[in-house]
């Protein structure tokens, strides 16, 4: 049954925080009746990727699937799916076969066979287990009467028990279905006196539309439409033109209403979505991070309404043969994408084309079935021609823009034109004589210099949109453009260069005329801002414009070739000085592109709301103002500002200030950057590059907060961690920072090392060390938390030691590249073992002690295992150019993938003699016991690994039996692979052996790798001759076999 909850459902799971910290990839794809596998696979792929450029074909479409999903863990949500046949899932499940395991694909489905005969043939292709089908029920009666009165009765739950009896029978009406319920509270939430109008309603409005009705629900879901205005009526149906499933872009939706003309207004229109999506017509609205609703779902129970009621008023089509049969009653018509059709030409067959109000063609037309099509179209409102748009779903076509007819002065009507014009550098003209349009949507206009130098004719425009990328190549804005006083959106707006052919006359609009777009809302960009004529007094551009929200400067630079420092210097002082967007709905500011002064303007200390700063490419400025007094700040990124000193250059403080609400903080290419108020409260990443440790290390050793210190810190901890314990009154700094990167960063690492920082970082999961060339350790204190999954460290050239990194029980992914001095000191001295003793020269002077455990001069194997540090849930490691790392913890849980490449093989070999285990034995022996925090997070905050989550306690894992990735390059001491390991290895996929000189012979065992599919062995010569001869029959069963870059076999077929 539909509306029971069923996406709702999947999408909760998809968003949960342990699926985010689970899977490394994650994509939903909405499927309905038409399971077309390479659809399936297309829109798999643009959902982990939005710039995948796939080509047409299936195995140029599945080629680029695998590479993106190899080796990694995925999570594929199959939305609404009625595929009941065995062989498309079993086509579909041979594409996924690729990923790492514990990869997931999730269906939702109204169909009991497809669960079982689907589902089944993809489990069997891809050899993923199923743990249960779920099937979801209808709400109980007091879920549902809790739902109504939420959603009808905002005073609360009704005293009259006569009331609440009537409201319960209505309910039940609904068969417990969370759709209809939320439709019929709709209703009933306009109802002024419930006591006379609820009966009423149960009576004659429920009754009379559900007698003798076999779908309940579609009749419940008929009469919420029916009490609905008449305009909200139009407005819904008007939805009928775009797919099922399909992601409404809510501006965009809103401003085809106002078209149409079914409200006056957008802001009326917004009160319509809401009033719309309240009543449960829309669904899965999605809010963006300034608060305002961006996209939703059109529920599929829903779009079947909208499709009845509408009739032929409202027509889809993927053939362009419906313009030569336009039923007589169709005023809205859409034609999807069908390379399938022929040419069209209909003579004289048009005349009912010409009653058409909305025409939306996802076709590839040519210039003269277009120019037909224009030609007809004389009472058209809405004409949107492409084949790729954001906001469509649709994909890429093509008009030639010097050849595109003119006829667009016939369509007075038209008020909202949309166009695709990927190869265009510039409009025709023509579109000017469109003096009714409100909205010109330029797609994918990546190339666009210049708009129609006309523009200042369509008096009535409201909307200039333009793709994100155009401000890249447009040159100048269009002169009178500062005359659309009705214009609300314009992305950019590109200053023109004045010419030096000695007039200096301007190309285009000069920036004055921005004073005059007062109405201008949302996002502007502003470009060539060096090009800009000299401020004059009170000339403020931007200062009346309340309702803008966002502001990207670009300075850039102009063809004067001036040296005068103090002249560049006055000169962009004064162009951002007068810009003064002073309004308090300004939430975002970028200035990019070499600002050439030395000071920024007044006007940023005023705005107090500001959520985001982005400063860059500042070459000159020293300080900056006192930032940190912007109470609402959240998000501040600075780059490339080499003389940047401080923020806030007033020296005269007692205590050390501090951003009070700051999330996320980008430092960036800043090298003298060393006052800088503290940021305890950075929840989600932070990144120093380039720059002093000073203010991470005062901000680390700030101490915690108690009553009465003004300069100590405290924060409300209810958004800590959930496993972190809520009895605490108060945190330590950064206890809330989840992401970490330091990168060439030239302070000394163990500036910030101390016993009491490793309670900052107690969110830790992800920690990235780059190019850190100061300081032989890495400071426990960086990575010292239970929730650490990621390490990445690289070309770290002067670390030796590395903390204890397999005490970290969520670590999953270690990645340690050109640390040429690291060796296997890796873990703390708990006991004294044979061959540690007092003089141990490995031991440091700080507060982490090292030393070396040497598993030669174990004598007894049991012993040495049992000892042996190992990690107990790493997942991925790669070690590469750490040619003095010989011993490091073992790794038996590796599934995913391993990559070992100018280092010791010596770990690898004592992984792999390691003997099986209980499935649990890793977690139990690994385990801290520090805090009850650490023992539930490792039970839930990160997902156990298959290896021994599926199993029961009793059964035994083998080390390595998961891994699917081997990869082994330039390893000079690998002279063999055990066998009694080798054959562990059940689920590998891809090996890959280069220069392993000593390595001669791959033995029997390799027979039992049956899940092998590649084997790559390169420059390795004692090897190579064996693999073509004896060793031969030990990898014939093998696929695919590369011996020195050369294709021996290929799919089992002997390449001669």
């Amino acid at each position: 049954m539909g509306g029971l909850g069923k996406t709702t459902l999947a999408q909760l799971v998809y968003d949960d925080d342990q699926a985010n910290s689970h899977f490394d990839i994650k994509g939903w794809v909405y499927v309905s009746q038409s399971f077309d596998v390479k659809v399936i696979l297309e829109k798999m792929l643009r959902s982990i990727d939005r710039d995948a450029q796939a080509g047409p074909e299936l195995d140029d479409l599945q080629a680029q699937l695998r590479e993106k999903i190899k080796g990694k863990r995925f999570l594929f949500v199959l939305d609404d799916v009625w595929e009941e046949t065995g062989r498309s899932w079993e086509t579909l499940g041979k594409y996924l076969t690729v990923g790492a395991p514990g990869s997931k694909v999730l269906v939702t489905t109204r169909s009991t066979k497809v669960a079982e005969v689907g589902v089944g043939a993809l489990k069997s292709e891809t050899s993923t287990s199923i743990v249960k089908s779920y099937y979801l029920k209808g709400l109980s009666e007091e879920e549902c009467w809790n739902l109504l009165v939420k959603k009808a009765l905002p005073e609360g739950v009704p005293q009259d028990p006569q009331l609440q009896e009537i409201g319960k029978q209505i309910l039940r009406k609904c068969h417990g279905v969370p759709l209809a319920v939320s439709t019929i509270a709709g209703v009933l939430v306009d109802s002024t006196d419930p006591s006379t109008q609820w009966p009423s309603f149960l009576q004659k409005g429920l009754s009379s539309v559900m007698r003798g009705e076999e779908d309940p629900i579609m009749s419940a879901l008929q009469l919420s439409f029916n009490h609905l205005p008449s305009h909200m009526k139009h407005c819904f149906t008007y939805c009928k033109l775009f797919l099922k499933g399909f992601r409404f872009d809510i501006q965009t939706l809103v401003r085809l209403w106002v078209a149409q003309g079914y409200i006056e207004s957008e802001d009326r229109g917004f009160d319509c979505f809401k009033t719309l999506w309240w009543r449960s017509f829309f669904q899965e609205v999605w809010v963006d991070e300034l608060g305002i609703i961006s996209t939703c779902r059109m529920h599929d129970l829903m779009h079947d309404l909208a499709d009845s009621v509408a009739g032929e008023k409202i027509v889809r089509s993927s053939s362009l043969t419906i313009l030569k049969n336009i039923p007589l009653k169709t005023r809205h018509l859409t034609i999807s994408a069908d390379d399938s059709d022929e040419p069209v030409d209909c003579g004289d067959g048009w005349g009912n084309i010409s009653k058409v109000r909305t025409l939306i063609c996802f076709k590839s037309l040519s210039n003269n079935e277009l120019e037909q099509v224009l030609n007809n179209l004389l009472r058209v409102r809405v004409l949107i021609i492409a084949k790729r748009n954001p906001n469509f779903g649709e994909d890429s076509s093509v008009l030639d823009a010097s050849t595109l007819p003119i006829s667009f002065d016939k369509m007075m009507h038209l008020r909202y034109l949309a166009l695709c014009c990927t190869e265009w550098k510039k409009l025709p003209n023509s579109i000017t004589n469109l003096v009714n349009l409100q909205v010109l949507k330029l797609i994918d206009g990546k190339w666009l210099e210049e708009l129609p130098r006309d523009t200042k004719k369509l008096v009535d425009l409201k909307h200039l949109e333009l793709d994100p990328v155009c401000p890249a190549y447009l040159t100048h804005m269009p002169k009178g453009i500062g005359g659309l006083k009705f214009l609300r959106t314009l992305p950019v707006f590109a200053v023109g260069k004045r010419s030096n052919n000695g007039n200096h006359q301007r190309q285009g609009a000069g920036l004055d005329e921005l004073k005059g777009l007062n109405a201008l809302y949302g996002e502007l960009t502003i470009k060539g801002l060096a090009n800009a004529d000299s401020p004059r007094q009170g000339c403020y551009v931007l200062k009346e414009k309340p309702h803008l929200q966002s502001l990207n400067l670009y300075l850039g630079s102009s063809d004067d070739k001036v040296d005068d420092v103090t002249f560049l210097s006055n000169r962009d002082e004064g162009i951002l000085e007068m810009l003064q967007p002073t309004h308090s709905n300004l939430k975002k500011l970028r200035i990019h592109d070499v600002f050439e002064g030395a000071k920024l303007p007044i006007w940023l200390s005023g705005l107090t709301n500001l959520v985001e700063f982005v400063l860059k490419d500042c070459k000159r400025c020293e300080d900056l103002p006192p930032l940190h007094q912007m109470s609402s700040l959240r998000k501040l990124a600075i780059k490339n500002c080499p003389l940047l000193k401080g923020i806030d250059n007033d020296d005269d403080h007692d205590e050390w200030p501090r951003f009070h609400n700051l999330s996320y903080l980008r430092i960036r290419n800043c090298p003298s950057l060393i006052r800088l108020p503290t940021f305890p409260t950075v929840e989600g990443k932070l990144v120093l590059e380039n720059v002093s440790l000073a203010p991470f290390s005062r901000t680390m050793k700030m101490r915690r907060g108690r009553e009465g210190h003004s300069n100590e810190y405290a924060c409300d901890t209810t958004n800590i961690h959930p496993l972190i314990p809520s009895s605490s009154t108060s945190v330590h700094p950064l206890s809330k920072l989840t992401k970490l990167t330091l990168k060439r960063v030239e302070d000394d690492l163990e500036s910030i090392s101390g016993p009491d920082l490793s309670s900052c970082l107690v969110s830790l999961q992800e920690l990235k060390v780059q190019r850190c060339i100061q300081g032989k350790k890495l400071p426990s204190s960086l990575c010292s938390s239970v929730y650490l999954t990621e390490i990445f460290l690289s070309w770290c050239i002067t670390i030796e030691y590395l903390p204890p990194l397999h005490e970290l029980p969520s670590l999953r992914g270690l990645n340690v590249e050109y640390c040429f001095r690291l060796k296997g000191c890796w873990w703390k001295k708990k006991k004294k073992t044979a061959g540690n003793d007092d003089n141990d020269n490995h031991k440091d002077d700080g507060d982490d002690h090292y030393y070396n455990f040497d598993p030669l001069i174990q004598q007894d194997d049991e012993e040495m295992e049992e000892y042996w540090p190992r990690f107990p849930r790493l997942s991925r490691l790669q070690i590469t150019g750490c040619p003095m790392l010989t011993l490091m913890p073992l790794f038996p849980t590796a599934e995913d993938n391993l990559t070992l490449v100018g280092t010791s093989s010596q770990a690898l070999e004592l992984t792999m003699k390691m003997k099986p285990v209980a499935a649990h034995h890793h977690f139990d022996s690994q385990q801290h016991s520090t805090t009850s925090a650490t023992t539930t997070t490792t039970s839930t905050t990160t997902d156990a690994p298959s290896s021994s989550s599926s199993l029961p306690r009793t059964a035994l894992v083998a080390p390595l039996s998961k891994l699917t990735h081997l990869k082994l390059w330039h390893i000079y001491d690998l002279e063999s692979l055990p066998e009694e390991g080798l054959c562990h290895l059940s689920s590998l996929i891809d090996l890959e052996i280069h220069d392993c000189p000593k390595l001669a012979t791959l033995p029997p065992a390799m027979r039992r790798l049956t899940s092998l599919q590649f084997l790559d062995i390169d420059n390795c010569a004692l090897l190579t001759e064996r693999c073509k001869q004896e060793d031969w029959p030990n990898i014939s069963h093998v696929p695919c076999v590369l011996l020195n870059k050369e294709m021996v076999q290929d799919t089992g077929r002997v390449h001669p």
